[in-house]
């Protein structure tokens, strides 16, 4: 069988390159809040390396304290970041094996997906105002 790059192939492509990107930019604007010296480093570098992400998020994170609160922009990303694997889960529950199946369920699950991730954002920052060890996503 072969992937055939149909338009809505070719959609799931790019909410996964859309979510590639927003978890970047997420450790980028949250590495630079809690005072990194190479916070573009951390956001390169996280999205590429499924372990770089882990030992950011499992242990440089936690110990560093937010300097300033959430940006709108910060939000946002982090909203994506976690709507994204929500909706994978969620679209490998309920299509086929298939990776074009899935990649066709995905970005149905993924937008519905969203709005809850950024509720659940929104309502994790709000309630620690940002502060320094209280808001892990």
């Amino acid at each position: 069988m072969s992937l055939q790059l149909t338009p809505v192939v070719a959609v799931g492509v790019l909410c996964f390159l859309l979510v590639w990107v927003a978890i970047g930019a997420w450790v980028n604007f949250d590495a630079h809040a809690r005072g990194s010296d190479h916070p573009g480093v951390w956001g390169v570098l996280a999205p590429l390396s499924g372990i770089v992400l882990l030992y950011y998020l499992l242990w440089w994170r936690p110990g560093r304290g937010r300097r300033y609160p959430p940006s709108r922009w910060e939000r946002g990303a982090a909203a994506v970041a976690v709507a994204g694997p929500a909706g994978l889960v969620a679209a490998s529950l309920v299509s086929p094996p298939d990776p074009a199946s899935q990649l066709t369920v995905w970005p149905v699950a993924f937008a519905g997906c969203l709005p809850l991730a950024y509720l659940v954002v929104r309502r994790r920052f709000d309630a620690t105002g940002g502060s320094p060890m209280n808001n892990r996503l």
